[in-house]
């Protein structure tokens, strides 16, 4: 039974992840997390709903270009 799980857990050939990678994911994490509470703020707050929620809106989309569209061209 142990042969046949044996190709299951074969290591990568990649490596490990590098340190640029780590960053991003983490300044992603927090771009889209963050961006995510400060647009739900832009909901009651009065004069500057439309800022609070487009500054939101505008994190949230840099977050996740960060790690699908910047790290492929980077090659990381």
């Amino acid at each position: 039974m142990a042969k046949q799980n044996e190709a299951l857990f074969e290591e990568s050939s990649q490596g490990s992840v590098s340190a640029i990678t780590a960053v991003f994911f983490v300044l992603s994490t927090v771009l889209v997390l963050g961006g995510m509470v400060l647009f739900s703020y832009g909901f009651g707050t009065g004069e500057s709903d439309i800022w609070l929620f487009s500054a939101g809106l505008a994190a949230t989309i840099i977050g996740f270009i960060l790690p699908f569209a910047v790290l492929p061209k980077i090659g990381k």
